[in-house]
């Protein structure tokens, strides 16, 4: 065990998705419903390691600040995806740790981002509707050496799946299916 990470656990998984591929495809599911001006309630569908079916019930909620319209009941969207970002590079930056025999004592990532929202507003000017820049640092104190960390915080980003869908174009498809209200 390093890092609270079953070493020959982390290794056997590795060996098992070299030997057999289907078994490194993830599937996810989410649902969010819409509960009242900004509030939203987000809930997980059952997601796939391999052929394996995982029961997951896990509940958010996201509003925005008062200012923003909201009621201030949880975090936004964009702390949210700022949320997923950091936690899917901990896991990396962990488990990479874990995997180069690195004892980890702490580890802390310190995120920040401005959003313009005339972009978002549609107020025509040239603002972005997204974070034009995301900026990180990477606290971390363990036995490493400062090139071992500098190789983990590269891995952390290249091997991150939610780094990588920010960093690189991913193409979205989605559809609408409406139901009129009678009156």
């Amino acid at each position: 065990m390093r890092n609270n990470i079953p070493v020959a656990a982390l290794s056997e998984f590795v060996n098992e998705v070299a030997d057999v591929p289907e078994e490194a495809l993830m599937d996810y599911g989410l649902e969010i419903k819409w509960e009242s001006g900004t509030r939203s309630r987000s809930e997980t569908k059952p997601m796939k390691v391999g052929p394996h079916q995982i029961s997951r019930s896990f509940t958010w909620k996201s509003d925005e600040p008062r200012q923003l319209m909201g009621n201030n009941h949880g975090p936004n969207p964009q702390e949210l995806l700022l949320s997923g970002l950091g936690s899917c590079m901990m896991v990396s930056f962990v488990a990479g740790a874990t995997a180069a025999g690195i004892q980890l004592e702490t580890v802390r990532i310190d995120f920040d981002a401005t959003l313009d929202l005339r972009g978002f507003m549609g107020l025509g000017t040239n603002s972005t509707v997204g974070f034009p820049e995301v900026k990180y640092r990477i606290y971390v104190t363990g036995d490493g050496t400062e090139e071992q960390f500098a190789e983990l915080h590269r891995k952390s980003v290249s091997h991150s799946p939610n780094a990588q869908t920010i960093m690189n174009p991913v193409q979205m498809t989605g559809e609408i299916i409406s139901t009129q209200i009678e009156s």
